[in-house]
């Protein structure tokens, strides 16, 4: 019997770094620090509060490039927000997903780490 590909799923691994954020939430700009990065979003450290389920803007320079991308906060941990991916264009997310690939192997990390619930 096949086995499912489900019994062993696997959560992108979120390598850490500290770069520096513009977000516009409510019709205001503010600054922030991405504190980790995968493909699948951020953590990032701001001022403001947040609730899950909240939409903002986030522009960030991964070397000479600017990525820009709507997400949505997931989960709220004092001041870090964690936001997934909601709007974000294929060159934007291979810019990230090349950047964290980077950081990965000059770390000697993995892509993906087995999920553990």
């Amino acid at each position: 019997m096949k086995e499912s590909s489900n019994e062993n799923p696997l959560r992108l691994t979120r390598i850490s770094v500290s770069i520096p954020a513009v977000y516009s939430w409510k019709g205001s700009n503010a600054e922030g620090i991405i504190v980790d990065i995968s493909s699948g979003g951020i953590s990032i450290d701001v001022r403001q509060i947040f609730v899950v389920g909240d939409i903002l803007r986030v522009q960030f320079r991964a070397g000479d490039k600017l990525v820009e991308f709507w997400g949505i906060v997931r989960n709220v941990v004092g001041n870090n927000i964690g936001v997934k991916f909601e709007e974000i264009s294929n060159e934007n997310l291979e810019t990230i997903e090349t950047m964290v690939d980077d950081l990965l192997r000059a770390r000697g990390l993995a892509s993906h780490e087995g999920y553990r619930p």
